[in-house]
């Protein structure tokens, strides 16, 4: 990564760590002294009864140009939109850049923000590499790495790779947070093992290479619990719907310690993932979520608590515009909405069933 490192600039004064709120229609950065100020005085407030850290940080942001509300990302300082491109499906699907680029394109003029990929989703990253390069003072870009070896060393050794990787098809020398991917799928010790998963996340963040360090988890939320309390993930990724809400148990398990960690919290999965088997998305299928369903399902996860964004894959450009004309228009939904989508959910678990695997 030698010549990633080369390019970039000096660290300015105010560091990218300091804070980032995104404002229309570039972004701008916190001075230090103010950021800290500001926890300073939200700590102070929460010492004496008032809201937590994270609820005051997840709080409601505004709208940007475009018309979609915003929230502020946890600890992070990220004014997000609460609709949050992903790149899975068009990277899996693999449609070629002069139909995969589009679909992304329509996505940010259409005003979203925040941009989540991965090294394992095939095209993604290429076909963002033809975007970013114009974009990329205006969104929060979010990549992963996935352990590939249950040595610790290993692993850190090929994440490295993947991220290399990653910068490079993308034509970017820097991602805003970078997560440890799928921390469900491998024992927390080799994460946290010297020299391993974590210690390679550090290294990427104290080079400039990511400002922040986030985990997501498909299943078992016992597995990241000792990450979150190492206090220095960022932000967390989870499955959040009205359906896995009885497989997973993300909202009990693992949530709350999210919150007292001042995390930012990403739900995904939001329409239940799409059709076909897990590890890809080739073969294009509707969301397991029946239409019907999708405007209550994004209400639902967007109204739990700390939640900053829904982050939600499309196939294409009639899906952006969809998905952005529902999230222009969300509100929480009723008491009795929230109860009988709850109930529904009982049977679309059922059919589902545990698709990402073990649940504890």
């Amino acid at each position: 990564m030698q010549s990633l490192r080369k390019s970039r600039a000096p660290p300015r004064e105010n560091s990218p760590s300091d804070g980032f709120i995104m404002n229309d229609p570039i972004s701008n950065r916190l001075p230090r002294r103010e950021f800290l100020a500001g926890l300073g005085a939200l700590a102070g407030t929460t010492a004496l009864g008032a809201p937590p850290l994270q609820a005051a940080l997840n709080a409601d942001a505004g709208t940007n140009a475009a018309g979609i509300p915003q929230r502020v990302l946890g600890r992070t300082g990220a004014k997000i939109t609460i609709l949050g491109l992903g790149s899975a499906p068009v990277g899996h699907s693999r449609p070629g850049a002069a139909v995969g680029v589009p679909v992304y394109r329509a996505a940010l003029e259409a005003g979203i923000n925040y941009v989540d990929t991965a090294h394992i989703y095939d095209d993604a990253e290429g076909y963002l590499g033809e975007l970013i390069p114009k974009w990329r003072d205006r969104i929060f870009l979010t990549t992963k790495a996935r352990p590939q070896s249950d040595d610790a060393r290993e692993a850190a050794q090929l994440m490295e790779q993947q991220f290399e990787q990653s910068l490079r098809l993308m034509k970017t020398d820097h991602v805003d947070l970078l997560h440890l991917h799928s921390v469900g799928d491998r024992d927390p010790a080799m994460f946290l093992a010297p020299g391993g998963p974590m210690d390679f996340v550090r290294r990427m963040k104290e080079k400039g290479l990511t400002r922040f360090l986030g985990v997501t988890c498909h299943n078992r939320p016992s597995r990241a619990r000792p990450i979150l309390e190492t206090g220095e993930v960022d932000v967390l990724m989870c499955p959040l719907n009205f359906a896995d809400y009885y497989q997973y148990r993300f909202e009990e398990d693992i949530l709350p310690l999210a919150r007292q960690h001042g995390c930012g919290i990403l739900a995904m999965k939001v329409f239940g993932g799409h059709r076909g088997n897990f590890a890809g998305y080739v073969k294009r299928g509707p969301s397991k979520m029946p239409v019907e369903y999708q405007e209550r399902a994004l209400r639902y996860s967007l109204g739990i608590e700390g939640v900053a964004a829904a982050v939600v894959g499309v196939y294409g450009v009639e899906e952006v515009e969809q998905n952005v004309a529902r999230v222009k228009r969300w509100k929480p939904l009723s008491p009795e909405e929230h109860t009988a989508l709850r109930e529904d959910g009982k049977q679309l678990a059922a059919a589902w069933g545990l698709r990402f695997g073990p649940p504890a």
